[in-house]
């Protein structure tokens, strides 16, 4: 059976940005396309996200996550400072070096002459113009030193990622960090792998779809296993109390599980369990253990 566009369903009709199917469809999830179609369907002044999960049927902690993931993507701005800082980026790339001013560069600077070099050793083939202009502004614009440069490109040539779009992203990030020297850079990179490997063993205990996570998700997962120290097996308690409070999975409300949890110093499955029963005795109510608003209420009405 061959499918077509019906002209029809035209007659209305609203925009969605290009890069969310070329870059993102894969990587975002079923709430996060409806958040966003959400949006951009009712773009009209500032985004109420309750308004959107009563539309959608779903939480506001499920929406602010999603709305979050789209910032990080910079589909969407959060406030007038976002975009402030959107269009000074703008602004420096505009300004970076042409083929000529590249080719001037390198002959002015052994440095640069190196960096080209080395960098096209990495990448395995000559640069492209928009590749030698980046590198050349990282060290002339953006005071980046040779070494974290070549640096930052075995790293993304560790991570597969070896193109121009993610090692500007990645140097943008290193710099709004203070990465200034190699100590600063090799830090930063057990940082990020750090929290990808978090990322990576909770998707796996939450069973979430693969896809790319937004930096809340990151600084969360890297709390949760790196930080509270949380084994897979506990966190698949907090994930199943999540689950069946709400009956929805939601980031902000296991954050809000977890985060008690360690507050009372629970450590083992048995601890949870045990804070559970503790819990059902002290309200002596159908309150359940997990759901934290109505224990605060109960605890706030005594």
């Amino acid at each position: 059976m061959r499918y077509f566009i019906n002209p029809s369903a035209f007659s209305s009709a609203f925009a969605v940005p290009s890069a969310v199917v070329d870059k993102y469809i894969k990587l975002s999830s079923a709430v996060q396309l409806k958040v966003l179609l959400s949006v951009l369907r009712n773009n009209s002044g500032e985004i109420n996200a309750e308004d959107i999960a009563d539309k959608l049927s779903l939480s506001k902690e499920e929406v602010q996550d999603a709305l979050i993931f789209w910032k990080e993507c910079e589909i969407l701005l959060c406030d007038g400072a976002s975009y402030e800082k959107e269009t000074k980026k703008t602004v420096l790339k505009s300004q970076k070096p042409d083929r000529d001013d590249v080719a001037k560069r390198g002959n002015e600077d052994p440095k640069v002459m190196m960096l080209l070099r080395e960098a096209q050793m990495k990448f395995g083939r000559n640069l492209k113009t928009n590749e030698a202009s980046t590198l050349v502004w990282l060290y002339d614009d953006e005071g980046m030193d040779v070494s974290v440069i070549l640096l930052l490109l075995q790293y993304a040539v560790n991570q597969n990622k070896c193109n121009i779009s993610f090692i500007e992203k990645t140097a943008a990030k290193w710099l709004d960090n203070g990465v200034e020297n190699l100590a600063d850079a090799e830090s930063q990179i057990e940082k990020s792998t750090k929290q990808e490997l978090a990322f990576k063993l909770v998707s796996g205990v939450f069973g979430l779809e693969k896809r790319k996570p937004s930096d809340k998700e990151l600084t969360l997962c890297d709390k949760w296993v790196n930080e509270y120290g949380f084994s897979d097996k506990l966190l698949k308690t907090a994930y199943d109390a999540c689950v069946d409070q709400s009956a929805k999975f939601s980031f902000a409300y296991i954050s809000k599980i977890i985060d008690n949890w360690h507050q009372k110093g629970v450590k083992t499955v048995e601890d949870a369990q045990n804070l559970t029963l503790k819990h059902k005795k002290e309200t002596k109510n159908d309150y359940a253990a997990f759901d934290l608003d109505a224990y605060e209420r109960k605890l706030n009405s005594d």
